[in-house]
């Protein structure tokens, strides 16, 4: 299927090249990272780590097909000083016209919290919080299905992780999760957004373990839980984010369950908080549940001042980490396809860790542009 589905995409976007250009839509982006981080993020307690890295460039070909059928290929490329790699990540095809929802079938992100479902370039933060990472999949093969206007959106999927990676020893996880939100308030100058999220997952019995880079992308995964071999898995997330002109605040909390083959049950859980307020007066709307792309009001750009606290907690019978870490930082944005991105993180970890030394601070900056 998978085969299939990018050969279509590739010849589609071939013959609208040719026949249809205003139906061929090509575009991308580039993210480049630094990161300067101390004995808290590495594994072997080093007192300072610096790299830098082509974090992401990728090239997004979408093709308007007629009576409502759409399609998308995303390549993607990264690259440090170890080398280059490049790999497919969103592959779907969407048809649009059902009146009770669209219907999309290939690759994609499962409905699964806010910041989950925000694509990167919108995030007000250069890393998403260890809670997203450690609960939510990034994308997976499966049918979906979502509906959404000004004031509610709703989106169910029933999925196959994907398994690029080699990473399950059986056959990949399945899941169905869904995804619910409700916007009492959604006007120029105001925005309340409230939401929900679950996940039912089946681990074939393969083993699992949460990893954590604790927000700083080249670092190594020094939050860690108890490894095992798995047999299901639940999740429950909640969201909320509220806006006021160029003040805005957003938080999540999340908790899963997860069954041993044996049946023994571990919990775990975690939360962000999260606030941002633009100098040069922007307003960040939203629309369908996310993030709209910020266009700055002046010529000279826009500044942001943001700020984060995260939590994981991943200790369960006496196994495993929490830590929190606080970011402040700071954004300029360009025009709409230029952001520079520098973040100050200070981390806090307790329960199992990596050496004696689980201390320091980090320093993490981000070039983004769009096209």
């Amino acid at each position: 299927m998978k085969r299939i589905l990018c050969a279509c995409l590739v010849l589609a976007g071939s013959v609208a090249a040719a026949d249809e250009k205003e139906r061929l839509k090509v575009s991308g982006r580039v993210l480049v990272d630094g990161d300067y981080y101390e004995s808290f993020w590495s594994r072997e307690g080093e007192d300072s780590t610096s790299n830098l890295e082509v974090r992401n460039a990728r090239l997004q070909i979408d093709y308007d097909f007629p009576k409502g059928w759409e399609g998308r290929l995303q390549i993607d490329g990264a690259g440090d000083s170890d080398g280059t790699d490049f790999d497919y990540d969103s592959v779907y095809m969407r048809y649009t016209k059902w009146k009770f929802a669209e219907i999309t079938l290939g690759r994609m992100k499962e409905p699964m919290g806010m910041e989950r479902d925000t694509n990167a370039s919108k995030l007000i933060t250069i890393e998403r919080s260890m809670m997203s990472d450690a609960f939510t999949p990034n994308k997976s093969w499966g049918l979906h299905l979502f509906d959404g206007n000004k004031k509610r959106t709703w989106a169910v999927a029933a999925v196959v992780e994907d398994d690029q990676d080699d990473r399950y020893d059986e056959d990949a996880p399945t899941a169905i999760s869904a995804r619910y939100t409700r916007s009492p308030i959604n006007t120029k100058e105001q925005t309340l957004q409230l939401g929900v999220s679950a996940s039912l997952r089946d681990w074939q019995d393969n083993t699992f373990r949460i990893g954590n880079r604790a927000e700083v992308g080249s670092a190594d995964r020094v939050v860690r839980s108890a490894e095992f071999e798995a047999d299901e898995q639940s999740i429950i997330g909640l969201e909320g984010v509220f806006r006021h002109k160029s003040w805005q605040v957003e938080a999540e909390y999340m908790a899963t369950r997860v069954e041993q083959v044996d049946g023994t049950d571990w919990d775990y859980s975690g939360y962000y908080i999260s606030g941002s307020y633009l100098l040069t007066g922007e307003q960040r709307r939203f629309r369908k549940g996310e993030f709209r792309k910020l266009k700055p009001i002046n010529e000279s750009g826009a500044w942001e001042l943001v700020a984060r606290y995260s939590y994981l907690d991943v200790r369960e019978r006496g196994l495993g980490s929490k830590a929190a870490v606080t970011t402040l930082g700071v954004n300029y944005y360009f025009g709409r396809n230029v952001k520079v991105m520098l973040a100050y993180l200070h981390p806090d970890i307790s329960g199992s860790v990596r050496h004696d030394d689980p201390d320091g601070d980090a320093i993490s900056a981000r070039f983004q542009l769009t096209f």
